[in-house]
């Protein structure tokens, strides 16, 4: 199998079988200040990926604490793994070097999510 073959479900489960792409990035020996230092850059691309449909989720991975490890995880809506790679390429962080990455195809079956829209005062929960 190639990088480019187009994602696709295994079959042999049900569910909603949609293909994603989990990205695992870590520090890569830099410091929290220079990682800092292009964070909003970084929330700016991330944002553009929100927009574009691109990005189903983000965030930090905790330790036992509840406090961000250093460690992040992105869910991707890619055609390919090559799509994934490229999209992850481009987010300042690893473009600089300052953060490595995995990614793994994963599948996505079964789950349920709830949004709560107020009219009155425009916003939304997510449940």
């Amino acid at each position: 199998m190639t990088e480019t073959t187009q994602a696709k479900p295994d079959e042999r489960h049900t569910g909603a079988q949609k293909v994603l792409f989990l990205c695992f990035t870590e520090p890569n020996g830099v410091s929290a200040d220079v990682l800092r230092q292009h964070l909003e850059e970084h929330k700016k691309w991330l944002t553009t990926l929100e927009r574009d449909g691109r990005l189903f989720a983000a965030g930090p991975l905790l330790d036992d604490d509840y406090r961000g490890s250093g460690s992040g995880m992105l869910i991707l809506r890619a055609a390919s793994r090559q799509e994934a790679q490229d999209i992850v390429d481009q987010d300042p962080f690893h473009a600089r070097g300052l953060r490595t990455y995995q990614l793994q195809p994963w599948q996505l079956n079964e789950g349920s999510f709830g949004v709560n829209v107020t009219l009155s005062d425009g916003t939304a929960t997510l449940t």
